[in-house]
């Protein structure tokens, strides 16, 4: 199935569905250079970039500032204690 077109079939199972070229997707993402992470929950959120993406860092550690070159600063709660 190399290089070929992919027929989607809709969710219903009927219907034509449309055709995917996965060589020529209609969406390119580049990343800037830059990330801006906040943290959400236990997630460092990018809020920068126009694809949404995140880093799982749990529960135990918090985001308390940036490096200058945008690198997130982690630390374990018990250390902030």
């Amino acid at each position: 199935m190399e290089n070929e077109d992919i027929k989607a079939e809709t969710i219903d199972g009927e219907g034509e569905g449309e055709t995917v070229d996965f060589d020529r997707p209609e969406f390119t993402f580049v990343p800037n250079g830059r990330h801006t992470y906040r943290q959400e929950g236990g997630y460092l959120v990018c809020k920068s970039c126009s694809l949404h993406h995140a880093v799982w860092i749990g529960m135990e550690k918090l985001m308390v500032g940036e490096m200058p070159d945008g690198t997130p600063i982690i630390k374990k709660r018990s250390e902030l204690v």
